[in-house]
C-alpha cells in the first residue's frame, strides 16, 4: 500500500510540474544569442605581401574572431597615404607611416588617426642607387636627380634625412614618377635618374622577382642610419574608435599582436599562409621581403630583448620636432596626439613566440 501511495504522489507531482504530458515537449530555457561581431573597416598600406603578412595570419587563424571582431581589409595605395585616407574615407583602423600621422595631426588636430602599436621601430626608407654608382654619402646627392612615387614615404621624409646629413634638399632635383618598380629601376639602368626613393624591401623584391641578385644591381643609403629619430609604419585607429569603442581597439591590437609574434616565431609558416591565399606570390621572394621588414622592425636581436609594438616617447618627441621643423608644419602635436601606449599587451606577450601558433 505504501509503495502504491508513493507512486501516486510522484505521479501527481509530475503532473503538476508539467512532466509526463505526452502532448507537450519539455520546457527548457533558451540559450542567450551570441553577440554580433563588431565590424572594423581597416585600410592597409598595400595589398597582402611578406611585408604585412601578419594581417592575413590574424584573419586566417581566427584571431579577430576570437576578439569578437569582423575586420574588412581594404588594400592601400602606399604607407604615407594611409593617415589622410583614414580621415577622409572614415576608416576605423589602418596601417601606415607614422610621420604621415604627425602631419595630419599638425594640420587637422583632433581628426588624425592615433598609433597604438608600432610595427617598424626604424624608418624603412632608403635612397636607392645603382650598384656601380660613385655616390657614397648623402651629400654627394647634391646636383643629382632622385625619382620616386609622389606618395613615397622616403620622398615625403627626405627633408628630415637631408637635415641630418648636411644635404641641402633644394640642391636635389626630385622627379615624381608613378611607374611600377620595373620602370623605376629601368631609369637607373638607363642613366635617366641618379637614384630612387623607396623601401629597401620593396625595391629588393622587384629585383628578386626578375631573377636578379640585389647586391649586383643596387646599393642603399638607409634613412635609419642617418635619422634614428624616425619610426616606420604603425597600427593606427581613428579617434572615434578609441573614444566610442575602446574595447574594440584593444581587441584589434591583441589580435594583431598575436599574428605579429606568430610571424616572428615562424616566418616560413606565415609565408605559407600568404601563398595559399595568393598562389601567384613567390614564396622565396616574399620570405626575403619579410626578413627585410623584420630588420626595419628593429632586427631579431632587439625584438628578442624588447618585443615589438612599443615606442620611446622621448625619441618620438624628437622625431615630431624634426618633422615639424623640416616640413614647415603649422603646429607641433604632442606625442599623446599621435601615439597611445595604453592598448599595448604586456611586454611578455609582445616577444617572439610569446603566443606560439598551434
Amino acid at each position: 500500500m505504501k509503495s502504491v501511495l508513493t507512486a501516486a504522489v510522484l505521479a501527481s507531482l509530475m503532473l503538476l510540474a508539467g512532466c509526463g504530458r505526452s502532448d507537450e515537449a519539455p520546457q527548457s530555457a533558451e540559450a542567450p544569442a551570441a553577440a554580433a561581431p563588431q565590424k572594423v573597416r581597416f585600410l592597409m598600406n598595400s595589398g597582402y605581401s611578406g611585408a604585412n603578412v601578419w594581417f592575413l595570419v590574424a584573419q586566417q587563424r581566427g584571431y579577430f574572431r576570437d576578439e569578437g571582431l569582423e575586420v574588412e581589409f581594404t588594400p592601400g595605395r602606399g604607407a604615407f597615404t594611409a593617415a589622410g585616407r583614414m580621415i577622409d574615407e572614415g576608416f576605423d583602423a589602418g596601417y601606415g607611416d607614422i610621420q604621415a600621422t604627425y602631419e595630419q595631426a599638425a594640420k587637422r588636430p583632433g581628426q588624425a588617426p592615433i598609433g597604438v602599436y608600432m610595427v617598424m621601430d626604424a624608418s624603412p626608407s632608403v635612397i636607392i642607387l645603382p650598384a656601380a654608382s660613385p655616390i657614397r654619402t648623402a651629400r654627394q646627392l647634391s646636383g643629382k636627380t632622385v625619382t620616386g612615387h609622389g606618395t613615397d614615404v622616403a620622398l615625403n621624409t627626405f627633408e628630415q634625412f637631408a637635415s641630418k646629413t648636411g644635404l641641402d634638399p633644394a640642391s636635389v632635383t626630385i622627379t615624381p614618377n608613378d611607374g611600377n618598380w620595373k620602370t623605376l629601376i629601368g631609369l637607373l639602368d638607363e642613366g635617366r635618374s641618379d637614384a630612387l626613393f623607396g623601401y629597401l624591401s620593396t625595391s629588393s623584391a622587384a629585383i628578386r622577382t626578375a631573377g636578379g641578385k640585389v647586391e649586383d644591381r643596387l646599393r642603399f643609403l638607409k634613412f635609419r642610419d642617418a635619422v634614428p629619430e624616425l619610426y616606420g609604419s604603425a597600427l593606427m585607429v581613428s579617434p572615434q574608435l578609441l573614444r566610442e569603442r575602446p574595447e574594440v581597439a584593444r581587441g584589434l591590437v591583441r589580435a594583431i599582436n598575436r599574428a605579429v609574434t606568430d610571424t616572428l616565431c615562424k616566418p616560413e609558416a606565415a609565408i605559407d599562409i600568404l601563398t595559399a591565399h595568393d598562389p601567384e606570390q613567390k614564396a622565396d621572394v616574399e620570405l626575403d621581403r619579410l626578413m627585410d621588414t623584420i630588420d626595419d622592425m628593429g632586427g631579431r636581436g632587439q625584438i628578442a630583448r624588447n618585443g615589438v609594438g612599443d615606442i620611446d616617447p622621448a625619441r618620438m618627441q624628437s622625431g615630431l620636432q624634426l618633422t615639424v621643423t623640416t616640413r614647415h608644419l603649422p603646429r607641433r602635436p604632442e606625442v599623446a596626439e599621435v601615439f597611445n601606449r595604453d592598448l599595448l599587451p604586456a611586454r611578455a606577450q609582445r616577444l617572439p613566440c610569446a603566443n606560439p601558433p598551434a
